[in-house]
Formats: C-alpha cells, structure tokens, sequence
C-alpha cells in the first residue's frame, strides 16, 4: 500500500490525546451514606461483572484511536495498487508556435490535433491526478499548476491558439521537469511537431505532417540603394521545407502601394535557399508587400509580410582626422550630397565633440580615451587605443587583395578584382574582429564586435593605393560600413525588421496592415504599461515611429515530418490505473471510521453508567 499524501500522515501524534485522557481519568471516589437499599436496586438494574465493565473501557479506547487513525489514512490517500512505474501526476506541455497552425488535407491544425489527443489522455486518467498545463511559442506560460480540477485543465487547452512566434521549448520543458519533482510517480506529456531535445525524458505526442510542403520567407531587410537618393533595395531570402518530398516551384510578388512591382519565379529542392535583392523605386511612407506562392503550400505564416518605405533620419557622423585623406574626403563628400549622412568634421583638437553622433571617424590617429558608447571606423590608425593595437610601417605596395568574407555587409556590392592598395598600418587584433580583406598574411580591412561595440578598421593608405580611389568599390564599402555600424541607431530605426516575439515601447495606439495567413487586414493593438509583445505580421505605425515585423525562422519554414511508427514516447510506458485505485481505500477508511464512531455510541452511550 501506498500513500498519496503521505504529509497527513504526521496527525497521527493526535493519537497521544485520548491515551493521556484515558491513563489520567478521574477514579471513583468512596462517599458515606446513610442507606445502600436504593444503591443495592440500582445495582440489581444494571448488574455487570467486573471483567465486562473492564472490557468496555479498553474497548472504548480502542475504538476512539481506530476512529482516529482511519481518518488520518483517509486524509493520506492510501492506494492499494499503485506500483512504482504508476502515474499520479501530468505536466502537459503544448506547443502553440507557428508551425502548430499548419494545416493537412482536411484544413485541420496541428494544433488542433494536438488538443484532440491530449484531451483523449486527460479523460483516461482518475479523477485524482495531478494535472498541470504549459503552453510554449519563444516564451513558457504556466496556464494551471498542480490542480485536480480536469474540467478546467480541458477548458484552458480548448482556449489555446497558436501564434505566429518560433518555438523555443528549452524553457518549458524546465519549468514541467520542476513542476514534475514536485509530485511522485509524475510524468511529463509533449504535444509538439518537433522533435523533442535529446537530453529530455518526456511522453513525446508528435502531431507533425506525414509529407508537408511550404515554402516562405526566411530573411528580409530594406536598405538605400548605394549612393542613390530615395532609392531602396530590398534584400529577400527564400527557402523550402527540409521535408518537402520534391523540388518546388514557388512565385515571388513584390507589390508597393498596391501595385506589382516585380515579379520572380523560383525553383528550390528541399532544404534549398535563394537570395534575391530587388531594387526599389517608391516615395517613402509606401507600403511594401511581399508574398511568396507554391503549390500545396501548407503554412501560410511565413508566406507574406510588409514594410513601409523607410523614412529615415540622416546618419550623423562625426569625422576627426589628423592629415586627412583628399580621396576619403571624396568618399564622405558623395555620401553627404546623397542626403544619407550629415557630417561634423575636425582635427584631433576637436575632441570630444559636444553632441554625440551615430557613428565616430577617425582617419591618421586615435583619441586616448576610447569612445565606447558609439560605433568606431578606425582609418589607416596611427597608435593603440582601447581594443586597436597597431604599428606603423613604410608603404607597402600590394597588386591584389584576398577577400575572406564576401558575404559580410561591409562589402556589400563591393568588388575586390583590379583592386591594388599600399599598406601603411600594422593590425593587432582582438579575435572578435574579423579579417574581410588580406594581402599577403596581414589584414588590411576588418570588421567584427568587442565589448558590444561595433568596429572597422582599415590599414591601407587610400590616395597611394593603385586604383582604389577612382573604383566605386572604396565609397561603397565607406558608405556600407557607416549604416553597418549604425544599424541600431535611431536613425535606422525604420529600416530595421523586428521578429515576432520581440518587445516594442511604445505608449501610443499601435495601427497594423498585418498579414492573417490569407490576406492583409486593417488592425489595432493598444499597449499596456508602454509595452507590446509583437504577434502579428506585417507593417505597424505608432506615433512618429514606424516598422515591420515578420517570422523570419528557418526552423519553423522547414516543417517536420512525421516520423514513420506514429507516436514515440521517450521514457518507459506507464499502466492505465483505475479510479479505484485512488479512491476505493479512502472510501473504505471514511466509511469504516463512521461505523466505528456509532457502534462505540450505540454500545457504551444508549445508557448511562454509573
């Protein structure tokens, strides 16, 4: 036999009371009186030997303590068959992200499916187990805790929704493991169309599709079109299911202010990527809108988005130069009549500057103290100051640069052939500063983050380099390092493509042109206390601010398939237990401790004794 709750069980000291009470009861006492004839008619009455009047007293007490300790092992909850792979407690934990929404060829959800089979397991257990509920996207929400009440855990699964925000079960599945150590004999239920984490113990209920096909959009930014006025590019990435069974063909829209603006047509294999960057011909304020279509396309979150034209601020620059460059000074000039970057320039007698810009550079020199609270573009340093160490050398001519990192942004649109440049600099770097062009084994332009702080740093001498100050490629990459650095700034704010899940301060009335999984709807989110958790898709405005916010998740693009067997488990199965076997023996115990009460009534109060 087993206890449920075994904590009662310390009420058994209440045994001590009736024990004291019996040991120290009062003794009959001898009194003098004139006459024993009423006494001796009395006694005929109720003429009892000694033995039995000895017998009802431990009897008596016998009882009082059976009475006494049935009710504590009813309180207990003894079990008469509750082995020790038995099950008394659940933590459900429910998948609600977006890949949960996609639907097979009867249109239902996995989510759906999901809260079918968990509520089939729910109505199989007794009426006494624990149940707890946990729903998950990016973030864990304990929806009920330790409780008995099945109806209501029914209730709250039957409320749950899935949202369009990655799936990130880690954190759940720590709060049901600690909510599990809590109870005995628990266990733990996942209804998920991943596949759970390897180090996780967990009944697994895989509700993903036998042969999904989707195809969405996996990246996206908007950007000003190098050294263009109110020019934009948008840079989208394209990627197809891991499980999609054969290559599919998928049509790229792009439409601003409700008219088609490009049109592209694409073939990916399953697991394959494409990037793409369109130009963009708009006024700012235009809304963007971006859709992807495939035949049999299952998930539809990740099929659109939108974005308004940014409407952005000027960088602010603060350039302080000891010799400046004629052709860095060029580069900067070109950029400034773009309309993208407003420039205050300076000698190193300049520093610091009163007002703090977007982004500081320094051409020939370093400031002493490190400015750490903006982004640095360090050209041609001369000295060390905070994570830059370099050395000065005489010119070096190279014919030809190696690019290490093509992809990087600071290279964007730049080109790396018929380039020669002359290194005058010597780089010590730290390793969080990446090397993106090498001559010979010296770095001699690099980017990367130390300490959170972004940083490039050039070594190589712009006016004696061979070429590389009449090729568009060296303002390209000064221009490109700029909004690089920036990217977090203010001023860029727009242009920055939030994901779904993500916190937005904000105290005013935020309007939404948001994507619903078949078309953009016209919606409003009031934030509480100047905070809003991003669950929509789409362009929103609040106030002076505006942005876009999208899904952008490869794991949740690439749909899981379900795994030939059908349902696993990842931890012993256990034994179906009956409700009797949690309630039949406290029954009994209740019942039991009542008879008790009434017979002890019945035989030793139904007459008084004297």
């Amino acid at each position: 036999m087993r206890f449920l709750s075994p904590s009662y069980l310390h009420l058994l000291w209440l045994a001590l009371i009736p024990l004291v009470l019996w040991l120290f009861r009062r003794q009959a006492k001898r009194v003098p009186v004139s006459t024993l004839l009423f006494f001796k008619s009395l006694a005929r009455e109720h003429q009892e030997s000694a033995w039995l009047r000895r017998i009802k007293k431990w009897l008596s007490l016998l009882l009082t303590l059976l009475v006494l300790f049935f009710a504590i092992f009813a309180l207990a909850r003894p079990s008469g068959n509750l082995s020790a792979d038995s099950v008394s407690a659940v933590v459900m934990v429910v998948d609600c992200s977006a890949s949960m929404s996609a639907t097979d060829v009867q249109g239902q959800t996995r989510l759906a499916l999901a809260k079918q089979r968990v509520k089939e397991r729910i109505r199989s257990l007794p009426d006494q187990a624990v149940v707890s509920l946990i729903a998950f996207d990016s973030r864990a929400r304990v929806l009920l805790s330790r409780s008995r009440n099945h109806r209501e855990c029914l209730r709250l699964l039957e409320e749950l929704i899935p949202l369009p925000i990655e799936g990130k079960p880690e954190a759940a599945l720590t709060v049901a493991q600690r909510l599990a150590d809590l109870e005995s004999h628990s266990r733990i239920w996942l209804a998920t169309d991943a596949t759970p984490p390897a180090d996780t113990t967990v009944d697994w209920i895989p509700v993903a599709l036998q042969d999904p096909v989707n195809v969405g959009i996996t990246g996206f930014q908007i950007r000003h079109s190098p050294l263009a006025r109110d020019r934009y590019e948008a840079f989208v990435k394209v990627s197809a299911a891991a499980s999609n069974k054969d290559k599919t063909t998928a049509t790229l829209e792009i439409s601003i202010a409700g008219r088609i603006a490009q049109l592209r047509d694409m073939d990916l294999a399953p697991g394959e990527s494409t990037a793409l960057i369109l130009p963009l011909e708009g006024v700012r304020g235009q809304q963007l809108e971006v859709r992807v279509k495939a035949a049999g396309d299952c998930f539809s979150w990740d099929n659109a988005l939108a974005a308004p034209l940014p409407k952005t601020k000027p960088l602010s620059v603060a350039y302080f130069a000891d010799k400046p460059d004629p052709f860095t000074a060029l580069a900067l000039s070109s950029l400034i009549e773009t309309g993208r970057i407003e420039m205050r320039k300076g000698d190193r007698s300049a520093w610091p500057p009163k007002e703090k810009p977007d982004v500081y550079v320094f051409e020939h020199w370093l400031p002493k103290e490190w400015p750490a609270d903006r982004p640095v573009i360090a050209l041609t340093p001369q000295g060390s100051s905070g994570p830059l160490r370099t050395r000065t050398i005489s010119s070096i001519p190279h014919d030809a640069v190696r690019t290490v990192q093509p992809d990087h942004p600071v290279l964007f649109r730049a080109s790396s052939s018929r380039i020669a440049v002359t290194q005058t600099t010597v780089l010590d770097l730290p390793t969080s500063i990446e090397p993106l062009w090498i001559t010979g084994s010296e770095p001699v332009l690099a980017a990367g983050e130390t300490s959170g702080q972004r940083l490039v740093v050039t070594a190589f001498s712009p006016s004696q380099s061979e070429q590389l100050a009449l090729l568009p490629s060296f303002p390209l990459i000064l221009g490109n390092a700029l909004y690089w650095c920036a990217e977090d700034s203010e001023a860029l704010a727009d242009m920055r493509t939030l994901h779904t899940g993500e916190m937005l301060h904000t105290d005013s009335l935020v309007q939404w042109h948001a994507w619903n999984g078949d078309t953009f709807t016209e919606v409003s989110d009031d934030p509480a206390h100047g905070l809003l958790a991003l669950t929509r898709i789409g362009s929103w405005e609040t106030g002076d601010r505006t942005g876009t916010c999208a899904l952008i998740s490869d794991s949740e693009t690439s749909l899981p398939a379900l795994a030939p067997g059908g349902p696993q488990s990842l931890q012993p199965p256990a034994p179906i237990i009956t409700a009797s076997a949690f309630s039949t023996w406290p029954k009994r115990l209740i019942w039991l401790a009542l008879a008790l009460l009434l017979a002890e009534s019945f035989l030793f109060h139904r007459k008084a004794v004297y």
